[in-house]
């Protein structure tokens, strides 16, 4: 009977030790699945951190983000790279990873904290070639800005003197002369007319010297208006249109001329038409030579 008793216990015991070997083990293996996913989001947390710093670097490559922007995003890194060392150096204290696992994480956290300290370099080298920019661009936009000041300038001057020039190169008619031509060619030199003795008109001008203008062959439009402005025209014979402030005008007559800088006399003839009798009055008759007037002078008909 004793010997059942002690049977008992012990039964008794080894149930009661047996248990509490089961909850230690069921303890252990849920410690050791919770270690196991705390391990694998740590290594991912550090895999995602090792991304982001290679991202960093191919930004700071391309330089397409603000020097701001960049030092705000490396210095968050490097928070949650200080982080990541707090919790491997806590979950190797507390067992929860192996000495060797630790070694390999705190490597690679050691790797990223290396290229976090270049970035942070690379951002500083970064803000003074951007100084060094701004300065050199403030420089060159001065320096811009004098030179389009300079070119206007040079531009307004060139565009004076071209003016000067024009004007200093146009010819100048002066002492213009009329003359009644007879049949026989007789002339009849005057400043007064009888409308009935004008069958054909000569007028002859003297173009003074000029040094600046280009020598060569000359036009001369000579222009007879009547006494109510009406151009005096024969396009049978002397007559056509010739080119003034970009329109077509009429011309009573025009003589060629071959100017050599030297004072010269140019004539033309006019022909009346005819069936057309000139009414009384003042004519004033414009020569224009270059698209410009050169000269002015008037003749009556009685």
């Amino acid at each position: 009977m004793r010997t059942g008793i002690i049977a008992g216990v012990l039964l008794v015991l080894v149930s009661v030790v047996a248990g509490i070997l089961y909850w230690r083990l069921r303890k252990a293996e849920k410690e050791n699945v919770q270690l196991t996913e705390e391990k694998v989001q740590l290594e991912e947390e550090i895999r995602e951190l090792d991304q982001r710093v290679t991202a960093m670097q191919q930004e700071l490559e391309r330089k397409d983000v603000e020097i701001s922007e960049k030092t705000r995003r490396i210095e968050e890194l490097a928070k949650e790279l200080e982080n990541a060392r707090a919790r491997i150096r806590k979950y190797e204290e507390q067992g929860r990873i192996s000495a060797r696992q630790a070694e390999e994480m705190r490597y690679k956290t050691e790797q990223m904290a290396y290229y976090i300290q270049k970035y942070q370099e690379r951002i500083r080298q970064l803000e003074e070639e951007n100084q060094q920019l701004r300065a050199r661009t403030a420089e060159l936009e001065e320096k811009v800005q004098q030179k389009e000041t300079e070119t206007r300038q040079v531009q307004a001057e060139k565009e004076r003197l071209e003016v000067k020039v024009r004007a200093a190169s146009y010819l100048k008619a002066i002492q213009m002369r009329f003359a009644a031509v007879r049949e026989n060619g007789k002339e009849e030199w005057d400043v007064e007319f009888r409308a009935r003795r004008i069958q054909r008109l000569k007028i002859c001008f003297t173009v003074l010297e000029n040094e600046v203008a280009e020598p060569g062959e000359r036009v001369a439009y000579v222009v007879i208006a009547d006494p109510t402005g009406k151009p005096v025209t024969n396009f049978a014979s002397s007559s056509g249109y010739f080119t003034l402030m970009d329109t077509e005008q009429p011309f009573s007559t025009k003589a060629t001329f071959q100017y050599n800088r030297s004072r010269q006399e140019v004539c033309a003839l006019y022909d009346r038409p005819a069936e057309q009798e000139l009414q009384r009055g003042t004519y004033t008759v414009s020569v224009f030579c270059e698209g410009i007037e050169i000269g002015r002078a008037q003749f009556q008909v009685k």
